[in-house]
C-alpha cells in the first residue's frame, strides 16, 4: 500500500519544480513528449525521379530491378524502423519513398530519357513501402555512393493519411568516408545538414550501420524510427467494410505470356489513384507495391492507375498473394501519387548529379531557406 501524505506531496513538488528550473519541460505534456525528437524536414533536393524513371516493380527491395536476377553494385544495406506520431503511436499507411544514387554517386533521374544512362543498370534507384498498424517499415538498398557537394545520404518521403504532400527528409552515415579511403564530404559541411538548426534534430538523422548478424557478403543495417510533429487523419474508403480496401484475387482463366494473373476488382471513385501491394518483398511485414495492367490480356505496364469514372475497375496482376487478398490503397483527388513536384527537376543533361561541374556547396552565410524547409508545428 502507498499512502500518499501531505510530506510526500511537498518533496513531489519540490521535483517538478526542480524539473522545471532546469528546463526539462514546460507543461505534463512535455514531460512525457521530451524524449522524441521530430525528425526534421529538408529539401526533397532536385533528383527526385520522373514519373518514367521510377521502376515499374517499385516494391521495398531497391537491390534488384524489376525481374533482373542481377543485383546491383555496392555494399547491401537495410534500413528499417517505425513512423510514430510525437507520442510514441504507430503511423498505419503512412507511404515510404526512398530514394538516393547508386554506389558510384549517380541518381536514376533523368528528364529526358527513361533513366539515367549513366547509373548501375540493377539498381533500381527508388522504392517505396506502406505501413501496417505496427508503422513498421523495412528496405533493402546499397551504401549511397558519394558524389561533390553532399555528404553520403538517403532521400525520404513520408506521405501520412490525410496529408496530400509528401514530408521529406534525408538520413545520413555516422562517417568520416575520407578516413575510409573514400574521398567525399563530412556530415558537418553538408549544406543541407548544417542548415538543420536544432543540435538534437540534427543528431536524429545521422545512423550507425552495423554488420548484419550472419552475413558473409558484408551486408550492413541500421534501425530508424521517423517521428512525425503531423497529426494522421484517418480517410475510410467510402462504402468499404472499416475504410479500407481488402480485396480477394480471382484467377483470370486464360494465361496471358505464359503467366497466371488474377483480377482485383475495385469499386472506384472518379479522380481517385490505386495501387496493389500484395506479399512485402523483404521482410515478414507490411505490403510490397505490384505492377498490373488494366485490362486483362495488356501488358502489366503500371504500378498507379487514375480511375476517370465511378464503379468497377479491374486491375490485373501476376503474383497470387500469400495473404489470401490484395491491399488496395488509394490516393485522394489532389494526393501525392509519385511526381516529383516543384523541386524534383534537375533539369542538368540526362539525369544524375553532374560530373565535375556541380557548383561549389553554399557558403557558411547561405539563407537557411536555401538549404532546409522547417518541420510543420501541427501536432496531436
Amino acid at each position: 500500500m502507498h499512502l500518499i501524505t501531505s510530506k510526500t506531496l511537498e518533496t513531489r513538488r519540490r521535483v517538478l519544480q526542480k524539473l522545471a528550473a532546469g528546463g526539462a519541460f514546460f507543461t505534463v505534456r512535455g514531460l512525457f513528449a521530451e524524449a522524441l525528437t521530430l525528425t526534421p524536414r529538408v529539401t526533397q533536393g532536385p533528383f527526385y525521379p520522373m514519373a518514367k524513371n521510377i521502376p515499374l516493380d517499385k516494391d521495398n527491395d531497391l537491390v534488384h530491378l524489376n525481374d533482373n536476377l542481377t543485383p546491383a553494385s555496392g555494399v547491401i544495406t537495410y534500413v528499417s524502423g517505425r513512423v510514430l506520431t510525437s507520442r510514441g503511436r504507430p503511423i498505419r499507411d503512412a507511404l515510404i519513398e526512398l530514394w538516393h544514387a547508386d554506389s558510384h554517386g549517380e541518381y536514376i533521374f533523368s528528364d529526358n530519357a527513361e533513366r539515367n544512362p549513366r547509373s548501375d543498370p540493377n539498381f533500381a534507384g527508388f522504392g517505396q513501402f506502406l505501413t501496417g498498424s505496427d508503422g513498421a517499415y523495412k528496405f533493402r538498398t546499397v551504401k549511397a555512393g558519394l558524389y561533390r557537394g553532399r555528404a553520403r545520404h538517403f532521400h525520404f518521403g513520408i506521405t501520412i493519411p490525410g496529408q496530400k504532400t509528401r514530408f521529406t527528409t534525408q538520413l545520413f552515415w555516422n562517417e568520416d568516408p575520407n578516413a575510409l579511403g573514400e574521398q567525399g564530404m563530412t556530415n558537418e559541411k553538408d549544406g543541407v545538414f548544417a542548415g538543420i538548426r536544432d543540435a538534437a534534430q540534427r543528431a536524429s538523422i545521422i545512423k550507425d550501420y552495423h554488420a548484419v548478424f550472419g552475413s558473409a557478403a558484408g551486408e550492413v543495417e541500421t534501425t530508424w524510427d521517423i517521428i512525425m510533429g503531423i497529426t494522421p487523419v484517418e480517410q475510410p474508403y467510402p462504402n468499404a467494410e472499416g475504410g479500407h480496401l481488402v480485396i480477394a484475387g480471382a484467377e483470370v482463366p486464360t494465361q496471358v505470356g505464359g503467366k497466371q494473373r488474377y483480377r482485383v476488382t475495385v469499386p472506384a471513385q472518379k479522380g481517385y489513384s490505386y495501387e496493389v501491394y500484395a506479399n512485402p518483398t523483404v521482410g515478414g511485414l507490411g505490403w510490397a507495391a505490384l505492377p498490373f495492367a488494366i485490362n486483362e490480356k495488356a501488358e502489366v505496364d503500371r504500378n498507379i492507375h487514375t480511375a476517370d469514372s465511378e464503379g468497377p475497375l479491374h486491375l490485373y496482376v501476376e503474383k497470387p498473394s500469400v495473404k489470401g487478398s490484395y491491399y488496395v490503397a488509394f490516393r485522394v483527388p489532389g494526393a501525392n501519387t509519385g511526381t516529383p513536384g516543384v523541386e524534383g527537376r534537375g533539369g542538368r543533361g540526362p539525369g544524375g548529379p553532374p560530373r565535375g561541374d556541380r557548383p561549389p556547396p553554399p557558403p557558411d552565410n547561405a539563407s537557411i531557406l536555401d538549404l532546409v524547409l522547417p518541420q510543420l508545428t501541427v501536432t496531436e
